[in-house]
């Protein structure tokens, strides 16, 4: 079996838009606690403070989050503490607020779940596995197999990895890693390998129907 680590595009950008998401889950936070203090008659502000703080916080990571968090090593544990503010505040909601505010915090963290667990997924590292019975492509939750039959060629080269398929398409993905020569010659071996024992079987088949 052999590792390939590579850029996807696509969770290149969910990687990148994380910040964001916490910017508006941050506003949102500090939206629904006004509203909450604003129930409680502005007579305590204890009980909205800790609101307030994930709050400011979320809006500081979502900020700040490249400059000292850039590998996203406390991401799913904002995310918890959201998860957690959201559901306590609706709680909360449901003994002094309308509908709307109840159903609105609970939805949020609902929405809070699934981007801790699907943003561990992305900043997991993206690695390509090439096994016997096929490739493993990493994916948002779970990775895509493509077995070698379904394939014509595999190159890959210091900086691209090209997958084309037996349907005249083909996948192309940025190297992430430093491949030297011997790595790169090895891991094409294999994949040439690979597809010739198919072809190979292929042709076994195809001559005993004959």
């Amino acid at each position: 079996m052999y590792f390939l680590a590579i850029k996807i595009e696509g969770i290149e950008k969910r990687r990148r838009s994380v910040g964001l998401l916490h910017i508006v889950l941050g506003f949102y936070l500090l939206a629904k606690g006004a509203d909450y203090y604003r129930l409680l008659d502005f007579a305590n502000f204890l009980p909205a403070a800790p609101i307030f703080l994930v709050a400011l916080i979320s809006l500081a990571y979502g900020f700040f989050r490249r400059q000292f968090d850039l590998t996203a090593k406390y991401n799913y544990w904002l995310r918890l503490l959201q998860v957690l503010t959201f559901t306590v505040l609706g709680v909360a909601f449901l003994k002094v607020g309308r509908q709307i505010d109840y159903i609105g915090v609970f939805v949020f963290a609902v929405i809070s779940i699934v981007l801790m667990f699907s943003e561990k997924r992305i900043f997991a590292e993206t690695n390509i596995s090439f096994t016997n019975e096929g490739i493993f492509i990493p994916g948002y939750y779970r990775p895509h197999f493509v077995p070698w039959q379904h394939l014509t060629d595999v190159v890959v080269r210091e900086d691209f990895l090209t997958i084309f398929h037996a349907k005249k398409k083909y996948l192309q993905y940025r190297v992430a890693q430093d491949l030297s020569i011997l790595e790169g010659t090895k891991l094409n071996a294999f994949c040439k390998e690979q597809l010739e024992r198919i072809g190979g079987k292929v042709n076994e088949e195809v001559n005993e129907k004959q």
